[in-house]
């Protein structure tokens, strides 16, 4: 059980912050809470994979992070785009199917993501064993739920005004994250310096 438990803390230590996954589930719950809980829930599936590669690959994926870190970046400002072109709309099915490959892309090629459960995702299942595995997972649910609700409340009562400045905020924070995967990744491989 205390394992279980460190996993949870781990989960919504994880979770909470804000970050480039956080930005883009605020910018779909705009549209309604489920859409924002399925840009988390394919961001969780693409947890889910990096585990599963992590743990059988860990090798052959460690020379392509800095590739991956390119790829994030371009993906995220596209995403941004997205964001910043989107209209408060109604939900529809197509839409929430399209929110969940989001957070997949985002989440798969997310070189944070990537780089965590390579390193520290590893350390943590051979220290806490998969009970911690199980509570990490289950915190992500949580915020996954509750954290769209709130955004989407927050706009519908708060008016056009705040759906814009979520809508700009969240823009800006993925561009920022995305800007600086690629120079990360570009300064790992040596083709810029700082």
């Amino acid at each position: 059980m205390l394992n279980f438990l460190i996993g949870m803390m781990l989960g919504f230590s994880l979770a909470v912050p804000p970050g480039p996954m956080n930005a883009l589930i605020a910018a779909e719950s705009l549209r309604s809470p489920i859409h924002g809980t399925m840009v988390g829930a394919g961001a969780m599936t693409a947890d889910a994979i990096l585990m599963t590669i992590s743990l059988l690959l860990y090798q052959l994926v460690k020379p392509f992070v800095y590739y991956i870190y390119l790829a994030g970046g371009i993906i995220m400002i596209y995403l941004a785009y997205n964001v910043l072109m989107s209209k408060q709309t109604g939900s529809n099915n197509k839409a929430v199917t399209i929110s969940y490959t989001k957070g997949i892309i985002m989440g798969i090629t997310n070189p944070y993501q990537i780089s965590w459960w390579v390193t520290a995702g590893l350390s943590f299942i051979s220290i806490f064993g998969i009970e911690s595995v199980l509570g990490l997972f289950i915190a992500i649910i949580i915020w996954i739920i509750v954290f769209p609700i709130i955004i989407n409340l927050g706009s519908r009562y708060g008016g056009s005004k705040t759906y814009d400045v979520i809508r700009v905020t969240t823009a800006a924070a993925i561009v920022g994250f995305g800007l600086y995967f690629i120079i990360n990744g570009l300064t790992q491989l040596h083709l810029i310096s700082l």
